[in-house]
């Protein structure tokens, strides 16, 4: 009996101690720092914990938290070191010549191995984007349509590996997929991103916010009625989306500060030209701010189709709705306002007309 009651005991204190102690540590070596004042903090700047290092170094506990990226500022080193909360102790270090070293957990390995790559491929855009510039300036706009091309066929990797990554990595997914500006990932992509998050990562917010874009992302996916908004055209008028006529209509985000907007515009008046008569019409949304440049980049590019803009920029009260967060983006509509494509490319879209007019 004796024994027993000390099993009972000794279990009854080993939960306890989990209890008063449920949470992470958090150690630091950062020896540059010397007694620099140090804080945790996470989104909306919630801060969890501020101390101070004595010589470099400090051993604290902190109470858990959300999955989710979280900041460890050292005051005296400026740039902040940053990384993924899984609920596993934290080693920060930092050195003169290597910088932060961060040992945080599994999810966090995994974020480092992510950002490596995406490090690599924006290098890459980097290079294709100063080419661009360059062939831009020179008028070249054979050239231009080449690195286009290899661009939208690196933004097509990086958005597929992007996609696997997510789908296999948890809450951590939501976050990563959240933070790519893939133009090609469906209301049905983000779903399987969502779907594999376990139950007990679901109090994240980047689950929250994910199941928010997904709604917002629903409003224009396939099969979706186009609700309708009204706007002012660029001569003063007003005209609906859906007071277009035409058997498809594609209505295109764009601004005319928007390079890559004006570098497709070229292919779009071709496509309007060719299938115009038989029942394809276009209706720009200008994600402009400045009228005046909004109605030259429109002389300038040559476009016959109607546009409208209330001019508020990314405030746009029809891009908000949809979730626009880049352009150029579009949607094509039937003659019963159902969308029927989305974020089709030239090529895609001048295939569709000719099978389907």
């Amino acid at each position: 009996m004796k024994k027993l009651v000390l099993g009972v005991l000794a279990s009854a204190a080993l939960f306890a101690c989990t209890s008063d102690k449920e949470g992470f540590e958090l150690r630091i070596d950062a020896p540059a720092a010397g007694n620099s004042p140090v804080k945790v903090s996470i989104e909306n700047n919630e801060i969890l914990f501020e101390g101070t290092l004595n010589d470099g170094k400090l051993a604290t506990h902190i109470p858990d938290f959300p999955n989710q990226f979280a900041m460890v500022e050292i005051a005296e080193l400026g740039q902040p070191a940053v990384y993924y909360h899984d609920g596993a102790a934290v080693s920060v270090s930092f050195d003169t010549l290597s910088g932060y070293s961060i040992q945080a957990g599994v999810m966090n390995d995994s974020a480092d191995a992510f950002t490596a790559v995406s490090e690599t491929f924006g290098q890459t855009m980097q290079v294709l984007q100063a080419k661009y510039g360059e062939a831009m300036q020179l008028k070249d706009t054979v050239t231009q349509e080449v690195i286009r091309s290899e661009a939208m066929s690196m933004l097509a990797a990086q958005s597929s590996a992007t996609l696997a990554f997510a789908k296999r990595n948890g809450v951590l997914g939501a976050a990563i997929i959240l933070s790519s500006n893939a133009s090609d990932l469906t209301y049905k992509d983000y779903k399987a991103v969502a779907d594999q998050i376990p139950a007990e990562q679901q109090d994240s917010p980047d689950f929250k916010k994910l199941s928010e874009k997904m709604e917002v992302m629903g409003k224009s996916a396939i099969g979706a009625t186009f609700t309708d908004f009204s706007q002012a055209t660029p001569e003063g008028d007003t005209i609906s989306v859906l007071g277009v006529e035409g058997t498809y209509v594609l209505v295109d985000f764009w601004a005319s500060w928007c390079g890559p907007c004006r570098a497709a515009n070229p292919a779009l008046v071709e496509l309007y030209n060719t299938y115009n008569e038989q029942g394809f019409n276009i209706v720009g949304i200008s994600l402009d701010n400045d009228g005046a440049k909004w109605v030259e980049g429109i002389k300038a590019d040559g476009l016959p189709w109607p546009q409208m803009s209330d001019l508020g920029g990314w405030q746009n009260e029809i891009s908000m709705f949809y979730g626009i967060q880049f352009i150029p983006q579009n949607l094509l509509l039937d003659d019963n306002g159902i969308i029927v494509g989305k974020n089709m490319e030239p090529e895609a879209l001048g295939t569709f007309l000719a099978e389907n007019l």
